[in-house]
């Protein structure tokens, strides 16, 4: 592609960039936001130019933020309700871990049950609250339900993507329940609540119960709608309006935004507008490697199966969170073997070729620029403590060797792109036999995979792009090593068991 249409498709990209964060912005007009910490739980309130008195608190779901919450919670704010949403312990901006065990409901549970009381007894004593309504999303749909059975004032419960065995037909009081229409498992678990507290062949939007006594129950099924997308969808938003309505008897005039469409251009756009950018820059040769196939893969075969074996019975502390700490040790140990399959006599040229511009451009791009918009609308990414900083840091000491290893793999003078995947793939599988031999410790794990997999996809092919245009291959490792210590210190919960 000439260069002049790929720098004109990037600033088109650009463009587009801008006048989506526009749309965001303008969907947040008349919005008072106030951000506070209330032993040590981080809140977001939104209160609009004209409250109804009522009191809207929103929870998360699991490995998520308050932050995934935003879009329905413009929505509500612009209708007249006081929106509160937090971090759980160890999620999102909360500094403090959650502890327990993750089965059992006197372990982890218990503690998101006692904390989301805390933030509503808190808010209820200063804003004295005509109604106050409870509303979770898939591990917090659990949450609140439970929340709910131990108070006496909540007027309503919304579970979004819910999974839960605690309904009745009188408690909690008054439940709509919301699944998205491909979330076939939660879907028929909501059949399976009504049918249990007697409700023969229940059906989705119909009312069941009265909202007089509290025992209204109704579940509907989002439209073209997955586990996260349900949180971005209009209809999503259109349904607790209507819900509303019904509940409180009151006629609050719901904003339904477009939030979900806009943050969606803005990472499409973002994307093609690095990489249009990246298709102007002339290409450049390349050192190519001599990687043995059968070499290699004998060797990270080997690897896969070993490095869990070792680390189930021997690894280093670094940290005191058991699913970061055995991310470390494995990355370390995995590549650390992997590297036997590596000739040494080119490499001298590998890492001396560096560059600090490309390195600082990359962090700035990905950190910066991509990591504000993920931190604003998605998920905490922007790392705000002194603890998530130092897990950055530490991190790594895996991260590094492991992604330096795919760039020299990614330069191999033959079946490069085959042998990038083949490592990826047999890391995350060394990654699941370590969760299967420690679940109750490293259960954690299988969310630092699927952030793994999203970081390839994003982050990495742009920076396999560049690798064909910049001589400076250690550069670009160690930025995608940074990058994904950074997605692990930000992004993956903090537990000890």
């Amino acid at each position: 592609m000439p260069r002049q249409i790929s720098l004109l498709l990037s600033a088109i990209f650009f463009s587009v960039i801008i006048i989506s964060g526009s749309k965001l912005f303008k969907a947040e007009n008349g919005i008072i936001t106030i951000e506070r910490n209330i032993e040590g739980t981080p809140i977001k309130i939104m209160k609009p130019e004209q409250s109804n008195g009522i009191l809207v608190f929103i929870a998360h779901g699991f490995a998520g933020s308050s932050n995934f919450m935003r879009p329905i919670a413009v929505s509500l704010t612009q209708a007249g309700f006081t929106t509160i949403r937090f971090d759980f312990l160890g999620h999102g901006e909360n500094t403090l871990p959650y502890s327990g065990s993750i089965t059992q409901i006197s372990g982890a549970t218990k503690s998101f049950i006692n904390q989301t009381n805390s933030v509503i007894d808190y808010y209820k004593n200063i804003h004295h609250p005509s109604s106050i309504i409870l509303l979770g999303h898939s591990m917090a749909s659990d949450i609140i339900f439970r929340t709910a059975l131990t108070r006496s004032d909540i007027s309503s419960v919304i579970g979004i993507s819910t999974y839960t065995d605690v309904i009745t037909s009188q408690k909690p009081t008054n439940i709509l329940i919301l699944n998205g229409e491909w979330e076939p498992t939660l879907k028929l678990k909501a059949y399976d609540i009504l049918t249990k507290i007697g409700i023969a062949k229940p059906k989705e939007n119909i009312l069941y119960g009265s909202f007089d006594d509290g025992s209204a129950r109704k579940i509907i099924s989002i439209k073209n709608a997955d586990h996260i997308g349900i949180l971005f969808s209009k209809r999503t938003q259109e349904a607790i309006g209507e819900w509303m309505n019904e509940a409180l008897e009151i006629e609050p005039t719901i904003e339904v935004n477009q939030m979900g469409i806009w943050i969606a251009i803005i990472f499409i756009s973002m994307f093609f507008c690095f990489f249009f950018y990246i298709s102007s820059l002339p290409k450049k040769l390349n050192q190519h490697f001599d990687i043995p196939f059968k070499k290699f893969f004998f060797v990270n075969s080997f690897s896969l199966v070993f490095t869990p074996l070792i680390l189930n019975f021997l690894k280093f502390d670094f940290v005191i969170f058991p699913a970061h700490n055995h991310l470390i040790n494995h990355l370390f140990l995995y590549t650390c073997i992997c590297f036997f399959c590596i000739p040494t006599n080119n490499l001298k040229t590998f890492f001396t070729n560096r560059s600090i511009p490309v390195f600082l451009a990359l962090i700035l791009i990905y950190g910066i620029f991509f990591g504000t918009a993920l931190n604003s609308y998605v998920s905490t990414f922007i790392p705000m403590s002194g603890q998530r900083l130092s897990l950055l840091i530490i991190l790594l000491i895996g991260t590094t060797p492991y992604m330096i290893y795919l760039q020299i793999l990614f330069n191999a003078k033959i079946y490069n792109w085959l042998m990038v995947v083949i490592a990826k793939v047999q890391l995350l599988c060394s990654l699941v036999i370590s969760i299967a031999l420690n679940f109750e410790e490293l259960f954690l794990i299988g969310y630092a995979i699927l952030l793994f997999l999203l970081f390839s996809i994003f982050f990495g092919s742009l920076s396999n792009k560049l690798s064909k245009r910049v001589y400076s291959q250690i550069s670009i490792g160690f930025a995608n090593a940074v990058m994904l210590a950074w997605a692990y210190s930000t992004a993956l919960p903090l537990y000890i068991p």
